[in-house]
């Protein structure tokens, strides 16, 4: 691991690859960068790849914090200063790819593409219906939610279990402030003003629904997976890598 410090907070990250072309890839909600190493290894191959820990999670600093949009994404900015990343292409999976839709809708010059992994790109009100209650779980609860909403049939358990662990194993002070961020972020209303190149690859069972996809502009470009729940691009990794090189050669980036 390597890492920056903004404003006191340490952000955690590792790097592969080199060249002028940059990739930034960023984990879920109580999640780590870990669940992005199958596309750090891959990519690094043909760009220079950085994977970080957002603050909160893995091997960053987790203070009392706001733990917004907005927080992420000046932490974001604030890497890619650091380390040189001109305009990288930006891949995060669930709120990592909400977090970053939100600075190509603020920041359109930040990122030169962005790959949104089976982020909650949704209504809002589809959104509260079926996440407003998860605050109000008990641990054991959270645990059969999480893992009966986030897995398939075809996920293997071993897997499961560790990806659950670690989620629950995050702080109760960065998991709720997270959920608020969740709650209040339209996702549909970011998609619309986002105007970069832009892939968005869906799981098994979408996070999304079918009026967000209806809105999409022409800079967008769809897909779905096979025989994956929401960690698509652990479980899938080879459909999910092959989507993305296809991605990145039609839009030359």
């Amino acid at each position: 691991m390597r890492f920056v410090t903004r404003d006191g907070v340490r952000l955690a990250y590792v790097e592969a690859g080199s060249g002028d072309r940059s990739m930034l890839l960023v984990h879920g909600m109580q999640c780590n960068h870990t669940h992005m190493l199958a596309q750090l290894e891959h990519f690094s191959r043909t760009h220079r790849v950085v994977a970080v820990d957002m603050r909160g999670h893995g091997q960053s600093d987790k203070p009392p914090s706001s733990y917004s949009n907005r927080e992420f994404n000046d932490d974001l900015v604030f890497l890619c200063r650091e380390l040189g990343l001109s305009r990288p292409v930006a891949a995060g999976h669930s709120f990592g790819g909400s977090n970053l839709l939100h600075l190509a809708a603020e920041q359109p010059d930040v990122l030169g593409g962005l790959v949104i992994l089976d982020s909650g790109i949704r209504t809002l009100a589809n959104k509260v219906g079926e996440l407003g209650v998860v605050g109000e779980l008990t641990q054991e609860q959270r645990r059969k939610f999480l893992g009966d909403r986030l897995f398939g049939r075809d996920d293997p358990p071993d897997l499961k279990g560790r990806i659950l662990d670690e989620m629950l194993a995050v702080p109760d002070h960065v998991a709720s402030a997270m959920r608020e961020t969740v709650l209040g972020f339209d996702g549909g209303a970011a998609s619309r003003r986002c105007r970069i190149p832009a892939l968005f690859l869906l799981a098994d069972k979408p996070f999304t629904d079918a009026e967000t996809l209806a809105g999409l502009g022409d800079n967008w470009r769809v897909g779905q997976v096979v025989g994956a729940g929401h960690f698509i691009q652990m479980i899938a990794a080879p459909q999910v890598n092959a989507m993305i090189e296809r991605f990145l050669e039609l839009e030359k980036l």
